[in-house]
């Protein structure tokens, strides 16, 4: 009789560290769920034609008086996000990304322009790391997107212009309110950096901006605003002169807008515009060198038209035309610059294009000795766009490759 209730108690004693066992098991499964992995690449290859009128005194090599014919990987990138569910409706994300910077920039043969952490729920997105800066509000529809960027970028002060990676990224503290899912209320602290020789990881950069963007999910319906917003960029400490002592806050101003002009599904055409005025410094009236080139007054307007086409929800071609000037009122003999740009996509198959663009830039003024006089670029090439997300747990505001 012992013996029975001696293997009776054994028996339930086991069932029970068996469940316990089990039980434990399940929580640290639970405890150990395996984040949604995003990967996004794009490569894009061209063939360019490259002539330059006049000698330019800025030491970019791009800039060189004469004719090139470049073969130019430049700007083709590889992203990796990663996303892990936290507590109280929270997700963070690790996203870690290099780009291949323009030849002779000084930057290497690889550019790091993604190392941040991201923390966000349905209303709330806290960013922190080198990240995009908040320097334009809208992409345009160019190959590269420094292909204009002395128009539709707010132009870093720091930098000595050889870099347009110093215009584009930064090491950025984001805070993003985002009300009713279309209104996105940020402000931003940078550390803007001449990344060829940076000096200091303070933040030198303070701003905010009120954007409303229509989600991507809705760019078929009938309203005409795609997106519109403001943005007020202060670089903290700006020298008035490269060689002075004198340091002020200098401010530029971002207004931007994307219109449907026929949200049609088929046959899909937008305008994109952006105007950046920059306030300057009253005290720089000539223009010497690039310090002078972003720290005078000036007002840069961009606008670019497209017209996608699209058959069983998928691209076909895509034609975009655009025109930039840009006016420097404190600067005499009538200094002012002028752009022409002209592509076209062709999708040869799943995410591979055919491209072509033609862009012409045109300088007057002071601007011609330190720029060249005028600038013609022609460019053959291929791209391929890549993004695929693996044991998918979010609904993504936006894909990585954003």
């Amino acid at each position: 009789m012992k013996k029975e209730q001696f293997a009776l108690t054994l028996a339930v004693s086991l069932a029970a560290f068996s469940a316990m066992a089990q039980s434990e098991g399940l929580q640290n499964q639970g405890e150990e769920v395996l984040p949604q992995i995003e990967i996004g690449f794009k490569t894009i290859a061209t063939g360019n034609y490259y002539r330059n009128n006049g000698n330019a005194s800025l030491n970019i090599p791009i800039l060189n008086e004469g004719d090139q014919v470049l073969t130019d990987f430049s700007d083709s990138y590889l992203m990796l996000g990663i996303s892990q569910k936290l507590y109280r409706g929270w997700r963070g994300q690790m996203a870690i990304g290099f780009t291949f910077p323009d030849v002779n920039s000084g930057l290497g043969q690889v550019f790091y322009n993604q190392v941040m952490l991201k923390l966000e729920n349905q209303n709330n997105i806290i960013k922190l790391g080198r990240s995009t800066s908040q320097t334009t509000l809208t992409e345009f529809n160019t190959f590269r997107d420094d292909d204009a960027i002395q128009y539709n970028y707010v132009l870093n002060p720091f930098s000595n212009g050889i870099n347009t990676q110093d215009n584009q990224y930064a090491n950025v503290l984001e805070y993003t309110r985002v009300v009713g899912q279309k209104l996105y209320l940020s402000f931003h602290g940078e550390n803007y950096l001449d990344f060829q020789t940076p000096s200091q990881l303070s933040i030198n950069g303070l701003g905010g901006s009120i954007v409303y963007r229509m989600p991507a999910s809705q760019v078929w319906n009938r309203r005409i605003i795609q997106q519109a917003g403001v943005s007020v960029n202060n670089f903290i400490d700006t020298p008035v002169y490269r060689e002075g002592s004198e340091k002020k806050t200098l401010t530029n101003l971002i207004g931007a807008a994307t219109f449907n002009v026929k949200p049609d599904p088929v046959h899909f055409i937008d305008l994109k515009t952006q105007v950046i005025q920059n306030f300057g410094f009253d005290q720089i009236s000539d223009i010497t060198d690039y310090s002078s080139y972003t720290s005078t007054k000036s007002t840069a307007y961009f606008g670019m038209l497209r017209y996608l086409n699209r058959r069983l929800e998928r691209p076909r071609y895509q034609l975009s035309a655009g025109i930039g000037y840009k006016n420097f009122p404190n600067v005499g003999d009538n200094s002012n610059q002028r752009m022409l740009i002209a592509n076209a996509f062709y999708r040869i198959g799943n995410s591979f294009d055919l491209l072509f663009q033609y862009r012409y830039n045109q300088n007057s003024g002071e601007l011609v000795p330190l720029l060249g006089r005028n600038q013609q670029r022609l460019q053959l090439g291929i791209s391929y766009t890549f993004s695929k997300v693996f044991n998918n747990q979010f609904d993504d505001r936006n894909s990585i490759l954003i």
